[in-house]
């Protein structure tokens, strides 16, 4: 009789124990899928970066999907940069996807100002492009801040590689951006029509190499001006894919984006000459006439 009470006891505890834990379980998962709400927007947190999406361009249904795949697409740039960028550092970052923002000239234009922790979105496409920044920008071992060439076109190559190379998984809600078009009709044609005898893809990467071409044979690019997009951006992504692709890879890179004072003792040339490099390489991609 004490044996039959002893073991239905023990049975009773297993039982309780059983449904305890898996409340307290049940409980911590709530509290991580827990969204938040303001007037304007829906808020989601999660350990490397809080999330607001506005109401306007989201449905909650989708947040806590959407927050999920940001995380992991998160993990896959600091994986791939391999930068000294912890928690510590990403404390209080926050980032705002919102269609309507504005930048300081006006312009629809995502941002990330990585002194503040904080980005903003206008599209879901442009994250990759500005977390590389948030990352890159607050990585322990910088030295100082490097040039917009450095910066701009290191978020460009991963943002122009991520879909293909980087990313360790097919994303639902994270895709590739649509690429912009040079404005200028004549240019534009000229550019399609490389392509199209080079027998190269018509998409973002194919359509800088090709801007490059024609510009380094028509233009000395040394004289463009620093501040511009194109400087930045398009001959910024040349510069990086060469030194990454055929210059000893991503560390190496990365050795010289966080002092790039030491470019001439890693790379033996300075920015300028790798710059004229990385376009006469770019122009040796076109085997028919430029």
């Amino acid at each position: 009789m004490t044996k039959r009470i002893v073991v239905i006891l023990i049975l009773v505890c297993f039982v309780f124990c059983l449904f305890g834990c898996n409340s307290v379980t049940s409980d911590k998962k709530a509290d991580t899928l827990t969204i938040e709400q303001t007037e304007s927007d829906y808020i989601f947190r999660t350990d490397w970066m809080t999330f607001y999406f506005s109401k306007q361009d989201f449905n909650e249904s989708d947040i806590a999907a959407i927050a999920a795949e940001a995380v992991s697409v998160m993990l896959d740039i600091r994986t791939y940069l391999k930068a000294n960028y912890t928690l510590e550092e990403a404390r209080e970052s926050v980032c705002y996807f919102d269609s309507s923002y504005r930048n300081e000239s006006g312009g629809k234009r995502s941002q990330c100002y990585w002194n503040e922790r904080k980005m903003y979105c206008v599209s879901l496409g442009d994250f990759v492009h500005e977390y590389v920044h948030m990352v890159s920008e607050n990585n322990v071992d910088l030295v100082y801040s490097p040039s917009k060439l450095f910066s701009e076109g290191l978020a460009e190559y991963v943002s122009l590689n991520f879909y293909d190379c980087i990313a360790s998984q097919e994303y639902m809600f994270f895709k590739e951006e649509a690429f912009s078009e040079d404005t200028n009709a004549t240019e534009h044609q000229a550019i399609c029509e490389l392509l199209s005898n080079n027998e190269l893809e018509y998409n973002q990467k194919n359509y800088y190499r090709g801007f490059v071409a024609i510009l380094y044979n028509d233009y000395d690019i040394s004289k463009i001006d620093k501040n511009t997009d194109i400087y930045r951006y398009i001959v910024g992504y040349i510069f990086v894919d060469y030194c990454v692709a055929q210059l000893g890879g991503i560390d190496k890179f990365m050795s010289v984006y966080c002092d790039s004072v030491t470019i001439t003792d890693v790379y033996e040339k300075s920015v300028d000459a790798l710059i004229a490099e990385a376009c006469i390489y770019n122009n040796s991609l076109f085997t028919r006439e430029i």
